[in-house]
């Protein structure tokens, strides 16, 4: 289980939305995310990466089978249905319903719906619900007196008794299609396209964009993975442990809440002790530091410097990212200093540029896997 991004953190393009998921917490008890003080050079000593050979395992090419395919495979989430003549509802049935649902009598957000295809015994709703409409006859009205689980996703909801009115329009089939078998008023009524073509040439577009995402992912890493590996890295006493303590004081505030604590809460989600949970995180820390501090030798090695411009810029797809409405609600979540968080995603974005500089250096080759598969 992995509960922090290693070298993907800044492998990947939008290293800064990703640091503040993981490490900003929006503290108000310390600095947690001050730049740290040490001369680079005394730990880490850079090997010869001007013209770097790097493979990439990734072809990031989209051929007209991957992309049937992948429509395919999507087809298998939305199947189609035809009508039958069967008038009593039975378990396994797929039935068209409307159901309204009322707490004290009110019809609360989400639970009213027309039309709705229902697979009865697949579990998706709450208990009593498709059980209540076995032995209902087509075209009858039932009231369903149910009760939501405590634990429930809605606090409103959690736990409430509640009244579901549903109304069987007709019992339909299930019906499985594939690419070859689809028409333009199939796609029309079902995937909201305006035709077969067009259902094609959208899924193509989203795979050729997420494959160009894979590759930039992919060469980065691969090319950190060989910086680091042609480099020798120490990293200073003391730095490991105090980066472990607060990442696992900030797990701690933001997970463990009303007297639960860091034991039951690991117990609960990950099922495992506090001594598995730290040494896991001292080894993604460990290579997550390995990580930044070669690129921080590598600024320092190739004297780079803020572009305010592109800083800018950079600062704006974070916002953007995170939700965040103003600067200073961005910096915040690094630290509880407005200037200490906009120095961390200056250095930050420091470190991101150095390695984009760094590929237009190296000479990169392509093993052939899938690029869909590339992490």
């Amino acid at each position: 289980m992995k509960f922090m991004m290693t070298k993907r953190l800044i492998a990947a393009a939008t290293v800064c939305a990703l640091a503040v998921s993981v490490i900003g917490c929006g503290s108000n008890s310390g600095s947690v995310n001050k730049i740290r003080s040490y001369d680079v050079e005394k730990y880490v000593t850079l090997g010869d990466y001007d013209g770097m050979e790097v493979e990439v395992a990734g072809d990031f090419e989209v051929s007209d089978e991957d992309v049937v395919d992948y429509i395919n495979g999507m087809l298998s989430y939305h199947p189609g249905y035809e009508d039958t003549d069967k008038q009593t509802v039975e378990d396994g049935d797929c039935v068209n319903i409307d159901y309204e649902g009322k707490k004290d009598g009110v019809a609360f957000d989400g639970g009213t719906a027309q039309g709705y295809v229902l697979e009865i015994g697949s579990n998706t709703f709450i208990d009593g619900f498709e059980e209540g409409l076995i032995g209902v006859n087509v075209g009858e009205t039932v009231d369903l007196n149910l009760t939501f689980p405590e634990d429930y996703q809605s606090a409103d909801l959690a736990g409430a008794d509640v009244v579901f009115t549903v109304t069987v329009n007709k019992i339909v089939k299930k019906v499985e299609t594939t690419y070859d078998q689809l028409t333009d008023e199939y796609v029309s009524d079902n995937l909201n396209y305006e035709s077969v073509d067009a259902l094609y040439n959208d899924t193509k577009s989203y795979m050729e964009d997420d494959c160009e995402q894979n590759r930039v992912v992919a060469e980065r890493s691969a090319v950190l993975d060989k910086l680091i590996e042609n480099s020798k890295v120490a990293i200073p006493d003391g730095l490991l442990e105090m980066k472990v303590d607060q990442y696992i004081q900030q797990f701690t505030k933001q997970n463990c809440q009303d007297g639960k604590t860091l034991s039951d809460y690991l117990s609960a989600n990950y099922n495992m002790t506090e001594e598995d949970f730290n040494s896991t995180i001292t080894s993604e820390m460990e290579e997550n530091l390995d990580d930044e501090m070669v690129l921080e030798a590598l600024v320092k090695a190739e004297g780079e410097t803020l572009d305010e411009e592109g800083f800018a810029s950079y600062v704006a797809s974070a916002m953007k990212d995170g939700s965040y409405e103003t600067e200073e609600d961005l910096y915040a979540a690094y630290d509880s200093d407005y200037e200490d968080g906009r120095s961390y995603l200056e250095h930050r974005y420091l470190l991101t540029n150095a390695l984009t500089n760094l590929l237009d250096k190296c000479k990169i080759t392509y093993t052939g896997v899938d690029a869909n598969e590339a992490e």
